[in-house]
Formats: structure tokens, C-alpha cells, sequence
């Protein structure tokens, strides 16, 4: 049940009647309503995991009552490494596991040991690494006593089973969402409207932009051999734009069915692309995961180590950049981890890590010779330098992203870097790349014209008279329907 499906709209809309203007006089009842939309829509996708979900969610919840009425130290934190473990385990055992007895076989083989391990492939579970990541955050937060463990089972299932951020997010931490779903919530119609242009905002990335640039890239990525350099520069230029097309239009869907149901999901993408350099483009793509990473992670091992290291500088380092870049390395490799059990995601990982590590030991250097050579860091020529660099650094990462293995990915760098990297692309179906790349003009002139905004869209026409501002709407909508072709899934959902 995809959120651009007939079959969704259909859910929605019976939803949306029954959730206002049924269930709206008791808070209690309402909320037990959403929990059983919230395991319909995941069970509609495979109701064979609906049960791990329930099973963990229920799990969490009782943990984090054992954890809150617990007084006794040692048993406290018996309970609480036991949640972790639970988790964890769920999480490696579902995701890792297939992953961690190939490489296991690998060694054995390479020992000269001929015995192989095997095991049936277990299936990834849709969403896991989402609502296992939000149950973490919740016993997290608990025993450190940012949060009351909550007594409604309710309302601590639904915190974690939320349709609209199961999937793919936003990581919407149960801190945050479950004050919303304790206290009434009160329909306004300005709080649906801005709810329904974001929604249409988001419908608009990923039908028109993100699935037409990926009929692009799979044809591109499937024949590899087939393509000059020029072409795969094309392909990755493509697929940079797809996945955030594909992912920020999600959670652009997401946050606005969230608002259409008087709930307030967190901002997960302030226009990435757009960033001069890679710290910025980290705390502007996928925010709730990187926030989560670092506010778990990141700080923990931080300040671990800040607390451990007394001395101004360990093996020849400023402590202060040994700390930050053993927290980042760690930080990032568990991100990749994150992502898939592939060594292109860990690998990816430590690219971004690398990125952040020299844009920190080199920020204050570029500061001074900036302020040497007087040239102002609000500089127009410096920030589109500085901008179009970071986006070519991002971009050439997304090729360990989007390939299927480590040989792929060496094999699309190494022609991208040959001399056919200058010979005309070889574009197949005309229509369709003029299309793709009308869409992307129109999409990025939006993006930058909004991005003052919390979507592109928000404020967009807000000013002008009524007929023109709704022309803008059904244009949009036109664009839809007319350059709509053929689906493809979410690409976040196999994370």
C-alpha cells in the first residue's frame, strides 16, 4: 500500500472520515483506532512480520516500566542492557545475520577450511530498522529520565507503530510524539491545508521526478559495460537527484498526513543540495537520522572519551579532533551498517565519515586564509563554488550508495574516469531524458525559489491572487498525471 496508490487513498480517506468524524469525542478510542489502521497499513506489505512488530513493541513497553519503577541500581540496568540486547538482536539476527554467515564462510575458506555454514536466507523485515531504532530511543530516554515510561500500552504501541513513519520515517523519537498522542487533537482546517500541499509537494518528488529519473538510472546501472563515462556521470547526476526526490518526497507525505491528523512530525530534509559544505549537508539530509546517530552515538562516545583523555594531545592529536574523529568514524560505519549488510553501505560510511573529519581540522585554516586573502565568506562566486563542490563530493558517493557490490561500484568509477568520460552520452529514448531533466529544472527552480521555507511549496504564491495560486496547484497536479510512468517502490523501504 504505497502512499501514491489508488489503494491508499482509498485507506486514507475511509481513515480520515471514521478518525474526525466518529472517533473524535474520546482521545482513548481514537488512538486505538489509529494503532489498528497503523498494523493494517503494515500488514498490508506482510502480515507475517506484523507479529515481530507487536511482539517488539510490546517487549519495549514493558521494559520501560520495569526500567521507571524499578529502584534497585544493578537490576535497573539488568533491565536496561536487556532492552538493548532484545533490540539489537532482533535487529542483527532479521538484517545482519545472512550478511555475517557469508562472510563467515569467506574466512573458513580462506583458512583452507571447506565445511560452509548454512542457513535459509531470512527475509528483511519492511520497516525494521525504523521502529527498532524508535524502540531504542524510547527505553534509551527512560532510563536516562529524559521520559516517564508510559503506563497506556496503547499509546506506547502506536508511538512506535505510526503509519505514516514506520516505513521509511521520519525517526520521529517517542519522546516527542507521545505527548501528541496523550492530549486531544484538534482538527484545523489551516493545519489540513498545509498538510495537503505537502502531501502534494511530496506526490509531485516522487511520481514525476524520482520515478523518472530512475527509469534513467536502472537502465543505466543494469548495463554498466554498455556505457561511456559520460553516461554514468549522467546516471549518477540522475540518481543523486532520484533519491532525494524519492525519500524527501516521502517524508513530505509523511509529515503531511501526519498534520491532516493534528500531529506534528518532525522536519527530515531543509534542502541538502543546496549546502556549501558537508557538515551542513549532514544536518540537512535525513535529519532524524543523523540526529538520532548523533544524539546516541556520536555525544555518548564523545564524551567518554573527553572524560578518559586528560592530556592536550594523544599520539601527536589535539585531543579535541581525536575525540571527534574516533566518535565520527565509529559514528558513520554504524550508519553505513545501518543502511545494509553490504560492504558498499560500511564503505560509504566511512567516506562520509572521512569528509566530516577533514571539514573539521580544515574549517578553521579556511577561515584564516579567507580572512588573508579578504575575501568575504558570504562571497556569491565562494558559496557556488563552495555549494557545487560539496554536491560533486555527494554525489560521487552515491556510487558506493546505488551499487549493488563493491566490483560495480570500482567499475563505474574507473569509467567514469577514462577517456569516453568526454565523448558524447549515449542517451537512449530522447522523450524520456528531455522529460526527466524538464521535471528536474522545474523541481530545482521550486526547491531554491522555497527554501526559506519548510517546503518548497509552503509559502509558494501565498501572495498572488486566488485563480493564479490554485493554476500553480493543478499544474502541478497536471504534471502528476501527465509525466506519471512506471512505479517504483520507495527506495528507503529496504532499510
Amino acid at each position: 500500500m504505497l502512499f501514491t496508490s489508488i489503494t491508499f487513498g482509498l485507506f486514507f480517506l475511509a481513515l480520515f472520515i471514521l478518525y474526525w468524524f466518529i472517533f473524535y469525542k474520546d482521545i482513548n478510542i481514537q488512538n486505538a483506532f489509529l494503532l489498528i489502521a497503523s498494523y493494517i497499513f503494515y500488514g498490508w506489505f506482510d502480515w507475517y512480520f506484523l507479529l515481530l512488530l507487536f511482539s517488539v513493541s510490546l517487549a519495549n513497553y514493558s521494559i520501560a516500566l520495569l526500567i521507571q519503577k524499578s529502584r534497585h541500581g544493578l537490576f535497573r540496568k539488568v533491565i536496561y542492557f536487556s532492552g538493548l540486547a532484545i533490540n539489537l538482536g532482533t535487529l542483527v539476527i532479521f538484517k545482519y545475520f545472512n550478511f555475517f554467515i557469508d562472510n563467515l564462510n569467506r574466512i573458513f575458506s580462506f583458512i583452507g577450511f571447506h565445511h560452509e555454514l548454512y542457513v535459509e536466507n531470512l527475509l528483511l523485515p519492511i520497516g525494521i530498522s525504523f521502529y527498532i531504532f524508535l524502540s531504542l530511543s524510547y527505553i534509551i530516554d527512560v532510563y536516562h529520565r529524559r521520559i516517564n515510561a508510559v503506563n497506556n500500552v496503547i499509546e506506547v504501541l502506536l508511538a512506535i507503530a505510526f503509519f505514516p513513519i514506520i516505513l521509511a520515517g521520519p525517526i520521529h523519537r517517542p519522546i516527542n510524539l507521545l505527548p501528541q498522542i496523550k492530549h486531544k487533537r484538534i482538527f484545523t482546517a489551516a493545519h489540513a491545508t498545509d498538510g495537503l500541499k505537502q502531501i502534494l509537494w511530496g506526490v509531485f518528488m516522487k511520481v514525476a521526478v524520482a520515478d523518472n529519473c530512475a527509469l534513467q538510472t536502472t537502465g543505466i546501472f543494469n548495463n554498466l559495460p554498455s556505457y561511456h563515462g559520460s553516461t554514468l556521470l549522467l546516471g549518477i547526476f540522475l540518481f543523486s537527484i532520484q533519491i532525494y526526490a524519492d525519500f524527501a518526497g516521502y517524508s513530505n507525505i509523511a509529515i503531511g498526513i501526519g498534520k491532516l491528523l493534528g500531529f506534528n512530525i518532525m522536519k527530515n530534509f531543509s534542502y541538502p543540495y543546496f549546502s556549501r559544505d558537508i557538515k551542513t549537508f549532514w544536518r540537512s539530509w535525513n535529519i532524524s537520522l543523523t540526529g538520532w546517530f548523533r544524539d546516541y552515538i556520536f555525544l555518548p562516545i564523545a564524551y567518554f572519551i573527553s572524560g578518559k583523555v586528560k592530556s592536550e594531545r594523544l599520539f601527536y592529536i589535539k585531543t579535541e579532533y581525536f575525540v571527534y574523529i574516533i566518535g565520527i568514524s565509529i559514528t558513520w560505519v554504524l550508519t553505513g551498517l545501518w543502511h545494509g549488510a553490504n560492504y558498499t553501505f560500511i564503505i560509504w560510511g566511512l567516506f562520509q565519515g572521512l569528509l566530516l573529519i577533514i571539514y573539521q581540522i580544515f574549517s578553521k585554516p579556511r577561515r584564516k586564509l579567507l580572512r588573508n586573502m579578504q575575501i568575504n565568506s558570504n562571497n556569491k562566486i565562494l558559496i557556488i563554488i563552495e555549494t557545487g563542490f560539496t554536491f560533486f563530493l555527494i554525489m560521487f558517493s552515491w556510487i558506493l550508495f546505488r551499487a549493488d557490490n563493491l566490483s560495480q561500484a570500482l567499475s563505474y568509477i574507473y569509467r567514469i574516469c577514462s577517456d569516453s568520460l568526454f565523448s558524447l552520452p549515449q542517451l537512449s529514448g530522447l522523450t524520456g531524458i528531455l522529460n526527466t531533466f524538464f521535471l528536474i529544472s522545474i523541481f530545482l527552480f521550486i526547491e531554491w525559489t522555497g527554501k526559506n521555507q519548510d517546503y518548497a511549496i509552503a509559502s509558494l504564491g501565498c501572495k498572488w491572487p486566488k485563480s493564479i495560486r490554485w493554476s500553480m496547484y493543478y499544474a502541478i497536479i497536471l504534471m502528476i498525471f501527465w509525466f506519471s510512468g512506471e512505479s517504483y517502490q520507495f527506495i528507503y523501504f529496504q532499510f
